[in-house]
């Protein structure tokens, strides 16, 4: 099975890794001699006229694009998202987040969810109409940050979220064993993923 990511959140994380091996790599290098020669100044990196990232609003979701360094060249990955705040807290308490991993394969949808979970169990996505079969998450893994989930919802659910005019819900069950439920915003979730259509990575 294809290993995935949710698509900026696991772009930063690589990026993060990256530079604790780096250093790591400088603390077991063999010791210099105390006074170097002096080395000629680097040239000045280039800089791209495109921007290394861009974010538009669209209701209560972001269209959010980011220019990653990967395998050699450089890749633009693009995402809409939703994060959900506690009011008078900055760190969020989870992430919803749309996206594709290349041009050409279906929408993907992670949460990102705390880590106080309970396993076995699943994270739950309810959009539209009440009677609507919510959209199930399994777990992928944790980190220190969250706990990811993820699926291929499919174009019958993209559609049906796409008119929805209330609320839907993120269902998941924490480390005490209890049911709770989030509110995910659907305002302006049609608009952002018509914005994301006409991204290219």
């Amino acid at each position: 099975m294809k290993t995935t990511r949710t698509i900026l959140a696991w772009a930063m994380l690589g990026a993060g890794m990256a530079v604790l091996a780096c250093s790591a790599s400088a603390q077991t290098a063999s010791p210099k001699p105390a006074n170097p020669p002096a080395a000629a100044p680097a040239p000045a990196a280039m800089v791209s006229p495109e921007p290394s990232s861009t974010t538009a609003s669209f209701g209560d979701w972001t269209l959010r694009c980011q220019r990653i360094a990967e395998a050699g060249k450089t890749v633009r990955i693009c995402e809409v998202a939703q994060v959900l705040q506690a009011q008078g807290q900055q760190a969020p308490i989870a992430q919803v987040a749309l996206g594709r991993l290349a041009n050409g394969e279906p929408v993907r949808i992670t949460a990102v969810m705390p880590v106080s979970i309970s396993f076995p169990s699943s994270v739950l996505i309810t959009m539209g109409e009440k009677e609507a079969k919510p959209v199930e998450l399994p777990w992928r893994r944790c980190l220190p940050t969250g706990c990811f989930a993820e699926t291929t919802p499919g174009d019958d659910v993209l559609k049906q979220w796409r008119k929805a005019s209330e609320a839907g819900r993120i269902l998941f069950r924490d480390a005490a064993g209890r049911d709770l439920a989030l509110p995910l915003s659907a305002r302006g979730l049609d608009q952002a993923l018509d914005a994301l259509a006409k991204e290219r990575l």
